[in-house]
C-alpha cells in the first residue's frame, strides 16, 4: 500500500524545498504533482514511477520544478499524491513563496522575523526617496519616528500604517520618509530617523541630507520578487556609442543607418555595511526600472557591476556599474525639460 514517508513543511521558499517520499510494496504506482496557481490548478507531473530497492518512490528536485510558476506568482500551493494497486497517498497541501536566496533557517522562522528583503541592517535614505517593505500575513505595521520638533525638543512618536495594497498573503507598506511625516503628523520639525516594526520584524531607517537629489534612483525587483529601491549619490556620467552604416548613393558618400548605444554609468556612493550587502540584490535582479518623479520610468538592463567588500577597518564600500536602455530606440526624448544642457539622470544644479 502507498504510505507517505515524508514531505516538505507547510511554508517553503522555492530555492529549498525537500523531498518528498513515498513507500509502497508494489513495483511501480502512478505519481501526481499539482500546484494552484492565482486560484486554477495545473498538473505538472503525472508519471509512472519506479520503486528502489527499498520500495522508497523519491519526488527531488522539485525547486527546479515549481520556480518558474513561483517567480510567475509569487505564492503557489503544492498538491502531490501517489497511487499504487493497493491506494492512494497524499501529501498535506504545500504552500511555496518566491523566494531566490538560502536564509540560513526555515522559511516559516524566516517570515516570523523578516520582512521579505536580504537587507539585515539600518538603510539610509532622505527626503524625496522611495521606500517599500513587505511583510508575510501582515497588514498592519508599527511606525516608530525619532523627530526634532520646532520647538527644539526631541521626541518620538509613533503610528500604525496599514497596507493599502497585497498579493495574497503578502502584504505592500509604502514607508517612504515623506509618507512616515504625514502619518505622524510632524509639522515644522524635522525627521531624524525611524523604525518599522511588525512582531519580531524590524527595519531601521537613518535619515541623511541629500546635496543633490540621487542620480538615478533604480526600482528593482529583488529575490523574493518583490520592489526595493537603491538610490544612487555617487558620481553618474553618461556616453553614447554610434553604429553608423556608410555607402555611397548617388556618387556622394553616406550614412544609410546609425544605431544609438546609449550607456550610462552610476555610483552607489558609500555605503553602510548592511546596504553594502543588501546592494548586490540590484545587480542580481532580472527588473529594473528608473524611478522618476515618483513613478516608474523606462526599464534598463545592468551590463556591468562592480561590487568589492573588504574587512579593513577603513573600508567605506561603494559600488560602480553601467546600465542601458532596454528598449531598442536610446534617443530618448527628455520631456519637460527645455533648454537643459543634460537630461533627467542629472539634477538641474548642472545646468
Amino acid at each position: 500500500m502507498a504510505t507517505l514517508v515524508s514531505q516538505p513543511p507547510f511554508l517553503n521558499f522555492s530555492s529549498m524545498i525537500d523531498d518528498i517520499v513515498f513507500s509502497t510494496n508494489d513495483e511501480n504506482g502512478v505519481l501526481v504533482l499539482e500546484l494552484v496557481c492565482g486560484g486554477v490548478t495545473q498538473t505538472i507531473m503525472e508519471e509512472t514511477l519506479y520503486s528502489s530497492v527499498d520500495g522508497s518512490v523519491v519526488v527531488g528536485d522539485l525547486a527546479s520544478l515549481v520556480e518558474p510558476y513561483a517567480r510567475k506568482y509569487l505564492s503557489v500551493w503544492m498538491n502531490c499524491s501517489f497511487r499504487d494497486s493497493s491506494g492512494t497517498a497524499s501529501i498535506t497541501q504545500v504552500v511555496i513563496l518566491f523566494g531566490m536566496v538560502d536564509v540560513g533557517t526555515t522559511a516559516a522562522d524566516f517570515v516570523a522575523n523578516h520582512f521579505l528583503s536580504t537587507l539585515d541592517g539600518e538603510k539610509m535614505t532622505a527626503l524625496g526617496r522611495a521606500e517599500r517593505i513587505h511583510a508575510y500575513n501582515v497588514s498592519a505595521v508599527t511606525v516608530r519616528a525619532d523627530v526634532l520638533l520646532a520647538n527644539g525638543q526631541y521626541n518620538t512618536l509613533s503610528a500604525e500604517l496599514t497596507s493599502a495594497d497585497h498579493e495574497g498573503s503578502v502584504y505592500h507598506f509604502d514607508v517612504s520618509p515623506d509618507n512616515v511625516i504625514s502619518l505622524i503628523g510632524l509639522i515644522g520639525g524635522r525627521l531624524l530617523g525611524y523604525t518599522v516594526e511588525a512582531g519580531s520584524r524590524r527595519q531601521d531607517f537613518r535619515m541623511v541630507e541629500d546635496l543633490v537629489p540621487p542620480a538615478p534612483s533604480l526600482l528593482f525587483i529583488n529575490s523574493f520578487g518583490y520592489e526595493e529601491f537603491l538610490h544612487c549619490v555617487g558620481t553618474h556620467k553618461k556616453d553614447s556609442k554610434y553604429d553608423r552604416k556608410q555607402a555611397r548613393i548617388g556618387g556622394r558618400l553616406r550614412n544609410y543607418r546609425v544605431t544609438e548605444d546609449r550607456q550610462l554609468h552610476a555610483n552607489t556612493g558609500w555605503l553602510n555595511e548592511a546596504m553594502a550587502d543588501w546592494a548586490d540584490e540590484l545587480f542580481r535582479s532580472e527588473s529594473v526600472f528608473l524611478w522618476v518623479n515618483g513613478v516608474v520610468g523606462r526599464e534598463v538592463v545592468l551590463s556591468d557591476s562592480k561590487s568589492e567588500i573588504t574587512n579593513d577597518d577603513d573600508n567605506m564600500p561603494a559600488f560602480e556599474f553601467t546600465y542601458t536602455y532596454s528598449q531598442r530606440i536610446h534617443n530618448v526624448m527628455q520631456s519637460g525639460r527645455v533648454a537643459r544642457i543634460f537630461d533627467n539622470t542629472f539634477d538641474r544644479t548642472f545646468n
